[in-house]
């Protein structure tokens, strides 16, 4: 029953990602893709949260926390990726800037890809990274169904808005159901309680969170998108090195588990009560502005 599981797991995780990235480009161009990235400070600072900070901040906590050594692997790795396309679910769902969401993850996988040779041999020493096993996968599951979304959209534009909601639909059946079966794992991470592991996935979340939130800059609409994409890690990206360098490391895999449950869980708490909040904000500022 757990292969199943997994598997049904799996297969909704890859609907997920897929339909979501190319939904975006169905409805975007390149051009539009490509300016948010004009913004250099907003660059400099998402990349300076996601690669430097929070890996940074991991490999303190794993001198701090009481965490066995399959369980630093496992934090580490967590805090080493990003990218995620949740991010740009949660965007929407924010009320952020969904098109700024989508070009920061865009960035962040190919920044993701050329960092991780480097770095991560560094956090994780003995570590050996195969560029080619992570690429490949973020290349056919996020790049490639972008860049399908963008050609469709300035070759059949008709065809693309009338895909565009069907695609919405796929990646909003898939992410309820990614929820359903991921609560399955819950006592496998209420296991971990008291082991460090918990409190370390928390931090790093809410590190990224409150980083990205304070320095996104003075648009509210930009620093939530920025808090969001900072606080949500590229577990698909974590779960390719763990299987090809970790494998008999089992805690590795349960904590990079639990950390995405929490994230997930976490991630929509927080975008649902940003949204929130602006719809608020839109109904009292609708209420002033019309006539007494």
């Amino acid at each position: 029953m757990s292969e199943i599981v997994g598997s049904l797991n799996s297969a909704f995780t890859l609907a997920f990602v897929v339909t979501s990235m190319f939904g975006l480009g169905l409805g975007l161009t390149l051009k539009d893709l490509l300016a948010p990235l004009k913004n250099v400070r907003l660059v400099i600072i998402a990349l300076a949260i996601n690669f430097i900070l929070i890996p940074a901040l991991a490999w303190v906590l794993t001198r701090l926390l009481p965490l066995n050594p399959d369980l630093q692997v496992g934090l580490l790795l967590m805090s080493a990726v990003a990218g995620a396309p949740l991010v740009i679910r949660a965007s929407r769902l924010a009320r952020g800037d969904v098109i700024a969401a989508g070009s920061l993850v865009t960035l962040q996988v190919v920044a993701t890809v050329l960092y991780l040779p480097f770095v991560l041999p560094l956090l994780i020493p003995g570590v050996a990274v195969d560029t080619l096993a992570i690429a490949m996968p973020l290349f056919l599951q996020i790049l490639l169904p972008l860049g399908a979304g963008l050609l469709m959209n300035v070759r059949y534009d008709e065809e693309a808005d009338m895909t565009r909601p069907l695609m919405a639909e796929i990646s909003n059946i898939s992410l309820a159901m990614m929820l359903v079966l991921n609560l399955g794992n819950v006592p496998q991470v209420l296991g971990l309680i008291g082991t460090g592991a918990i409190a370390g996935a928390l931090t790093i979340i809410f590190t990224g969170l409150a980083a990205g939130y304070l320095l996104g800059g003075p648009g509210v609409v930009m620093r939530k998108t920025l808090a969001i994409g900072s606080a949500q890690r590229n577990y698909a990206a974590a779960f390719v090195i763990a299987q090809g360098s970790f494998a008999d490391r089992s805690d590795a895999f349960l904590m990079l588990l639990t950390a995405s449950l929490i994230s997930m869980v976490v991630i929509l708490i927080i975008a649902g009560e940003f949204g929130r909040r602006a719809r608020q904000s839109e109904k009292t500022a609708m209420g002033m502005a019309s006539p007494q």
